[in-house]
């Protein structure tokens, strides 16, 4: 029982130091938002259904719902979190 304790400590500070997506920073495009590790103020892309929109990475507003996924990264193809 206490194996169990140790445990889901270990997996609740492994989320937390790779950025779990309760710690994600949120993309903010014209019309998409998203989750993301990007640093804040950074640039970033996010996706739905084809359309890929650029943006601008800030803070997680409190219960705020991503309309599309993280990715593409356009013209950085190479920067971190790119996929």
């Amino acid at each position: 029982m206490k194996s169990l304790g140790y445990l889901a400590a270990a997996l609740i500070t492994v989320m937390a130091l790779s950025g779990g997506q309760a710690l994600a920073n949120t993309c903010r495009a014209e019309t998409l938002t998203c989750s993301t590790a990007m640093p804040i103020g950074g640039f970033c892309e996010c996706t739905s259904h084809g359309t890929m929109q650029a943006g601008t990475v800030t803070m997680p507003a409190p219960h705020e719902q991503s309309n599309s996924t993280a990715g593409g990264c356009g013209v950085n193809p190479t920067a971190p979190g790119c996929r």
